[in-house]
């Protein structure tokens, strides 16, 4: 089994990665929170920052990108592969009420008919920039640039049945990994997942699925593969930030230590440092973070309201030690 780890919006950076490789090594593939492809065509400096190939110390790194634009896309495309990427990943999956109302992220499959257009235009205007992205179905094989595009949606906006269609619309352009959060955009992360369609992806759709949603536990993950057994790659968001040695139990490993976690707080601080330029701006990163990490803390509660109300660096690690000293940390089997 491979295992990616889903970006999360404003926690999972480079600083957060390469913290997180450096002392819980095992996740096969990164992504980028998304980077935003509009009409300035230019991207912002944190963006810059965080596909900075020499600021990235982890195993695979694909960038994701947002856009409705297939122009856009394309220009986006372009910039990552001068970074030197290989593999960009379109987000349809972001819920997010703002994002979905500019028809971005999984707002795009508000109106499937468009998608369709989208990713047509996309695929024409690579192979008019001779950008080579399938050599089996693309006629610009001698192309020096050679880039894979992946997907990462949900199934629909109200019902799960809208998944039927566009598992029709994928299937028509040479994708590689779909990567499939199999509830719709309402749902947000709450609810039962829809595994009756997600089998329905694995019966009809034509690519290299990849399974996400709600692997939180070993016990979730087991769920999933006694469902699933064709499939070969799971990605993992929430599950990773609530126990960061979660992999490698689901590996056969042993659960994360006490001593674990603190070596990987102290490390993310030291990573989050160069980036961040101030404590003000440090803090509110690591404890956005620990809103994640307490889950792994039984009666964390009460101490998680002096980390929240912590002014300077070293009042936030008296509140974080005092955490750890005063809670369990526990692998519990639900959250």
């Amino acid at each position: 089994m491979k295992f990616y780890f889903a970006p999360m919006e404003g926690i999972t950076g480079y600083p957060f990665r390469n913290a997180f490789q450096q002392c819980f090594p095992g996740t096969d593939r990164f992504y980028t929170p998304f980077l935003s492809a509009n009409d300035t065509f230019s991207f912002t400096t944190r963006e810059k920052r965080d596909t900075d190939p020499a600021l990235n110390k982890v195993p695979d790194l694909v960038p994701q990108i947002i856009t409705n634009n297939a122009e856009m896309f394309v220009w986006a495309i372009e910039r990552m592969t001068e970074l030197g990427y290989k593999e960009m990943n379109l987000n349809l999956g972001c819920p997010s009420g703002t994002v979905v109302a500019k028809g971005k992220g999984s707002g795009m499959l508000r109106y499937p008919d468009r998608l369709d257009a989208f990713l047509e235009e996309t695929f024409e205007l690579l192979d008019k920039k001779n950008i080579s992205y399938d050599s089996s179905v693309n006629a610009s094989t001698s192309s020096e640039k050679q880039i894979s595009v992946s997907v990462k949606t949900r199934l629909g906006i109200h019902d799960p049945s809208e998944s039927d269609r566009l598992m029709a619309i994928y299937n028509r352009y040479p994708l590689s990994d779909v990567i499939v959060h199999s509830r719709v955009q309402k749902e947000f992360y709450k609810g039962e997942i829809h595994y009756d369609h997600f089998r329905k992806f694995i019966e009809g759709s034509k690519h290299h699925l990849v399974y996400n949603g709600d692997i939180v536990t070993k016990k979730d993950y087991e769920k999933v593969k006694a469902l699933f057994p064709e499939i070969d790659t799971v990605m993992i968001g929430r599950g990773l930030l609530i126990n960061p040695s979660l992999i490698r139990e689901l590996n056969g490993g042993d659960p994360c230590t006490l001593e674990e976690i603190k070596a990987f707080h102290e490390a993310l601080i030291e990573s989050y440092i160069p980036e961040m330029g101030s404590d003000a701006n440090l803090l509110y990163k690591v404890k956005e973070y620990w809103s994640w990490l307490s889950r792994s803390f039984t009666g964390s509660e009460r101490y998680m309201k002096d980390i929240r109300k912590a002014k300077s660096l070293p009042e936030y690690k008296a509140a974080v030690r005092n955490l750890m000293a005063n809670c369990k940390l526990e692998h519990r089997q639900n959250f």
